[in-house]
Order: C-alpha cells, then structure tokens, then sequence
C-alpha cells in the first residue's frame, strides 16, 4: 500500500512525493529487483479524507497473508498536546490538528490479530522518527512544531534509547526518514524526495560487495542438505544492507538519516535481489538442489515456503540461529517485494556516541589534534578562541552557571548571560579577554530575576538599556518582553506585543532580541513562523519586529519585517549594528549529526512592513529582508575543541546568545574588527558544553555573491522539506 500527498491547498506542494508513488511500484514490481505482482501493490495518491486513506489500508489488510507494507509520503507534523505524529491530507491546514491523520490511527488500522505474519510500515515525512522507541511529541515540545524538539529532550533519548524495543504493537518492522526532531527534504531539482531517491538507488543499482552469510557446517555423517529453491542469499539485499548504504549516501550529502527499529530479526532476511551481485552458480556446480528438484535461476526464485522464513524464525529466533535445520529461506514472492525501506536516524549510533564525554572546567584552546585553535573561518570572520571554562561550573559552589541563552556586553571584557531556566537568572561575566586572546569566562557575580504576574518564565533574548541600570528579556512563556532592574532583579514593566505575535504564535516564539546602537530601535525575532506563515522550500518565513521608543522608557510596535531562514535552521539571536541592518544567528541540531551554527548578515532597509499581511506565503521575494553570510562556524578551525556528542565539527554546540562589541580590536592580526562573543545553551544536558566563542568580525560590507532577496546565499542540498 503505497500513499503520498503532493497537492496542498495550505501547505507546499511536493512534486517528488508523485514521484517516488510511481518509482517505488515500478521498482517492487521489477522482475529483477521484487518481482511482486502488480496487482499486489496499491497506490493511494491524495486522499482526500481520513477515510480515503485508512480504508484502503484495512482492506489490504484483510487480503494480506503474509506480509503487509504501508509507506506513506506528505507533510507531516507534531502536536505536543495529543502527543503524536500526524500525516497530512491535502486540505490540512496549518495549526488545525483534525485536518491531520494521526499516526497512531494508520497503525490501528493495521489490526493486530490477522494475518498478515509481518507488517511493515515506512513513514518519509518531517518529524517521523517521533513514533520510534516510545518518543512522543509530548516529550519533545511544540504545537504545529517547526522544531520538533528541545535540545535537553536530546538527552532524554539518550537515556530511553532502548525502551519499547520489545514491542512495536502489531508492527515488525518500523523505518522513518529522518530522526525524531528532524525535517525531510524535497531537494530542489530532483526527481525523488530525499530519502525515497537514495532508496530507489540501492533498489535499482544494487549494493556490491555483499558477502553470502557463512552456511553451516553438516555434522558428520549428517545428511542434511541446503534449500536451494531460491538464489542463494549473497544474491539478495536484507532491509539491514539496504538501510545502511541508503544511510551511508545521506550522511555523504550530510541530508538527515533514517531510523528503523524491528522485531525478532526481520531486518536481516532477504528482501530483494542484489542487482549488483555476480550472476549465482550453476545448481550442479553449487551442489544445490531444491526440494522440488528444480534449481532456483537467477532473476526467478524458485518455490518457497509461505512464510517466508525458517521455522526457527518464526518461532521467534533471529534467521540462521543455531538449531535451526536449514539456512534461512528467502521471503515468499508475496512478501520479498512487500517490502520497503525506509531511513532510520541513528538510533544505534545515539546508542554509543551519546555517552557524555567528560570535558573539565578549563581553557580548551591548546590544540589535540594538530589543528590551530584559532585563524580564518571567512573572507570576514575570524575565530580568536572558544573556551568551556563555564562547563560544569556551579557559581559560589551553589547555583550551575547552565542554560544560558542571550549575551549582552556590559563592557569590553565583561558580559550578562541570561539563563532560561527557571527563576529566570543573570550571570555577569568575566571574559577575561577583550577580543584580542581567546576567552577565559568566568562567573563574578549572580542576579536572580523576580518576574511578576505568575506563570511560566522563560527568558531567551537579552538587551542591556543604555546606562546599564536595567535589561529587557524576551520571553517564549507569554510571550512576552520585560523590563528588570539590575540592582535588585525586580521586573519593573513590559513593552506591549503585536497580536499576531500573541494569537499566531507557537511555543517556538520570542527568541531574540536586539537593540540599535543609540537604543531607538528594539528588534524582536521569532524562532518559528506564526502558524498562518508557515514554511517556503524549507525555509521559514519569519517575523522580525521593531519597535520604537527611548532606553528605560516606552517601547511601541513600530514595523514588522519578513525574514526567512535558512533551509532546516532556526532563528536563535539576533544583534543590530546600525539601524535596520542585524547580524542573525541561525541554528539547529539533527540527532547523529549535531550541531549547525551560522551567521548572517540582515537588511531590513527595503523589506517590507508586514504589520498587516495575514500570511507571508503569498508575499514575492523581493518582501523579505536582504541577506548574506559572513560565517557558517563548521568552517572555523577545530583544534583543541571537545564534543560530548556526534558534531561535523567538534567545535559546534548549541549556540544561543550573541552579542557584538562596539570598539574595534587595537591589536593583534585582526586589528580593525570587531569582536563578537558567542554562548551555547548546555539544556542542563551531560551530552552538550557550556562554550563561549570570541570571534573577529568585519562589519562594513554585505555579501556579494551570496546575498539574495530572501534565501540568503548558496547551499549545498538545500531543499523543500518533505514534512
């Protein structure tokens, strides 16, 4: 049973999702790849309701004998309250949950009590790793979540990697195309969507070099003989091989990787014939036989049993286990071509890779690995030290200087750092460098926040006012953005939001925040896009607001610019350096992949106000802000830098505060720039590093080639998200 959904009255459409309906038919259908009968396998293409989609599923189910495989392709979303995954329809719209299919009402409609032996479900949409070993969307955050999940989530599935592994209720085999807080891409230009693309590869090509499994040895005087009535094993592809090449290309085009999860060794059986295999030996000179005394042929397997595998299996035991009479037999026709494949994220690489890596609290910029520990990142930015000097640190032996998330400059050398933790903290800060060596933070002095009017608090932005006696905090809880005093931490009023920004936003809201240099101008960003503005091609369309008034005094909303992000990444901070011109941190984190951090330069000059556009989608390009790329931090040198988990480079965390510094460096090689300071959010996580970065940054210039009207420059495998 083969679904997708390509055509969204509210959603984008995926062309590759009609694609890959088409491919994958032709594939399993393929003689010399599954070899199932065409009338065996169903395509369900834009289901127009619930029903449409489920009811063809039950009837297959009641036709099915042996091996039942449901593969859905779409848009897909979490909503934290229901706690699930959710498949789309072509008319779901965004923020409304009864326009989706939830996930756990497909699997329902598998039944568990009848035949089919083994049901196989393959899901390639956002977020759909969510549904593997018990993870729910509860436990992750977000309602309509562009951000499936929180970085100390993480952790949590660390710790409950291998819970549920004995049940998957009624399903053997479970494959998702991305991890758990992760977006499926649709690749622009390409033909299939990102997984079902390389999927569709290994079918059609084969993977060479799969060794035939050992056969065991007759005892003597024994005379058993081998099954032949099928090619022999080397000559097929498990769903195991097919999952770790398909796994391995993804992690090549560093695109998001496939989870799976299985029961009683279904993974390792034969699945479909290995089109790069050499041809299989003659019967004679192989010296096998079938039992009906025909040999099995190559491209044509003979008889076999209606079960698909050895009695040893079915029992429960893993193929080939010792005990068993015979090698295992290759799955009936019916079922060798049922099945399909799907991406699995790296459950099994989280399994050992998680494990904390313990990173004492001291200067890490002496190099380990041969590399400098400081140099050029960009023609513009250039990396002075990082430091995990706080890492661990519990300031006067009481309170963990943790979950910092905004930076502000009290000085050249001294900074706040906002904790989002609850109270609601500020740490003052001693970078011990004024930009010109790499840091050495340390903690001098601690202000707890007394925010008013109850509720949850949950400050991310930070801007410290003019003349330094008091700070506005934006917080995601509300949202809101409050006004403290320094001296005693009391909050002493707010600044009043748009309503969209109240009405439309999700819990991903109020992330950054900034003020010009001569304190007119304060600008809000949001993390995620109100649910009226949703995504683009992957990216999504955001809303920066100004607001204008005086420092310690009133601020009114002003103007609302659109901005949208990069392709899979979130807006976390932003810094202005002039009026309407910003540097914007844009971040994320892939489970198995880790961390992305990048830089990039805003102009809102010519964007247009969007105070009053109900949604972005239908705005053209030339609306949104100007941007480019000063730096993506992957690219800055890596020596000396512990990770506590898998990063492209060890030297990326969860950076969450940013802020600028006003006086240019007087020395050193990067006399003239400016410097920058970075903060990373540990989510109070033994998996992730409380790090601050100094960096030198020139300022004065945009982005030539890579400024663009609202992409924001090149790169590589940018995609529309396929969920």
């Amino acid at each position: 049973m083969i679904i997708g959904v390509d055509r969204y009255a509210n959603l984008p459409p995926l062309p590759g999702v009609r694609n890959n309906l088409k491919a994958l038919k032709a594939a399993l259908t393929d003689r010399t790849i599954g070899g199932m009968p065409r009338k065996n396998c169903r395509i369900v293409s834009n289901p127009r309701t619930i029903t449409g989609a489920l009811k063809p599923i039950e009837e297959t189910v009641r036709a099915a004998r042996d091996t039942l495989i449901v593969y859905y392709a779409g848009h897909g979303f979490l909503d934290s309250r229901q706690e699930g995954l959710y498949l789309t329809l072509p008319g779901t719209e965004p923020g409304k949950v009864h326009s989706g299919i939830p996930y756990t009402w497909l699997r329902s409609a598998l039944g568990t009590r009848t035949p089919p032996k083994r049901r196989i479900i393959i899901l390639d949409c956002c977020y759909s790793g969510s549904v593997i070993k018990g993870m729910s969307a509860g436990t992750m955050g977000g309602t309509m979540s562009t951000v499936a999940a929180t970085q100390q989530a993480s952790s949590r599935l660390g710790e409950a990697l291998f819970e549920g592994m004995d049940s998957l209720e009624g399903v053997s085999y479970l494959l998702t195309s991305t991890p758990w807080n992760v977006e499926a891409l649709a690749p622009e230009g390409e033909e299939h969507t990102a997984f079902t693309g390389e999927f569709l590869r290994v079918l059609r090509e084969g993977v060479p070099g799969t060794a035939p499994a050992p056969s065991p040895t007759p005892a003597p005087g024994s005379t058993a003989t081998t099954t032949a009535t099928t090619p022999p094993p080397h000559d097929h592809l498990s769903l195991e091989v097919i999952y770790r090449e398909v796994r391995r290309a993804l992690r090549e085009k560093n695109r998001p990787l496939p989870q799976q999860q299985a029961q009683n060794g279904i993974e390792k059986l034969p699945f479909v014939r290995n089109r790069a295999a050499r041809p299989a030996p003659p019967a004679d000179q192989a010296g096998q036989t079938g039992e009906t005394g025909r040999p099995g042929r190559p491209g044509q397997p003979g008889p076999a049993s209606s079960g698909g595998a050895t009695a040893g299996a079915r029992a429960g035991g893993a193929p080939g286990a010792p005990g068993t009479a015979h090698n295992p037999a290759p799955l009936a026709p019916e079922a060798v071509r049922s099945r399909k494949v799907r991406r699995r994220a790296l459950a099994s690489v989280l399994c050992v890779a998680v494990v904390a890596i313990a990173v004492p609290a001291a200067v890490w910029w002496q190099s380990r690995d041969g590399e400098p520990s400081s140099g050029a990142c960009s023609a513009d930015v250039a990396l002075i030290g990082h430091s995990d000097a706080l890492n661990g640190v519990e300031y006067e032996g009481a309170v963990p200087v943790d979950g910092l998330s905004g930076l502000a400059l009290s000085g050249p050398s001294r900074a706040w750092a906002l904790a989002d933790n609850a109270p609601g903290r500020l740490f003052d800060l001693d970078l011990g460098t004024s930009g010109v060596a790499p840091p050495a933070a340390r903690a001098v002095h601690l202000r707890t926040l007394r925010p008013t009017g109850g509720g949850r608090f949950d400050g991310e932005g930070l801007v410290l006012e003019k003349g330094g006696r008091t700070v506005l905090v934006a917080s995601e809880a509300g949202p809101s953005i409050r006004r403290f005093r320094l001296s005693d931490g009391a909050e002493t009023g707010r600044v009043e939001l748009p309503r969209n920004l109240v009405e439309w936003a999700g819990p991903e809201n109020l992330e950054a925040l900034g003020a010009s240099p001569d304190g007119r101008y304060l600008y809000a960003g949001m993390e995620a896009p109100l649910f009226h503005d949703g995504k683009a091609r992957g990216r999504s369309l955001l809303r920066i607001q100004r607001f204008k008034g005086t420092p310690g005094g009133a601020y009114v909303p002003d103007k609302q610019f659109a901005y949208q992000s990069a392709a899979g990444l979130r807006v976390s901070e932003l810094v202005a350096t002039g009026d309407d011109r910003l540097l914007v941190l844009e971040t994320n984190h892939a489970e198995g992949q880790g961390n992305a951090v990048r830089v990039f330069g805003a102009d809102l000059s010519r964007a247009k106000d969007v105070s009053r556009v109900a949604s972005l989608q239908s705005e053209p390009v030339d609306a949104f802000a100007k941007k480019w790329e000063p730096v993506d931090l992957v690219t800055c040198p890596r020596g000396g830098a512990a990770a506590a988990q898998p990063q492209s480079n060890p030297l990326l965390e969860n950076a969450e505060g940013m802020a600028l510094g006003t006086v240019p460096l007087a020395s050193g090689p990067y006399k003239g720039r400016l410097p920058l300071f970075i903060v990373s959010d540990n989510n109070n996580s033994p998996h992730q590093i409380t790090r601050v970065y100094a960096l030198a940054i020139r300022t004065g210039r945009t982005g030539t080639g890579a400024e663009a009207g609202a992409g924001g420059g090149t790169q590589a495998g940018v995609g529309t998200e396929a969920g």
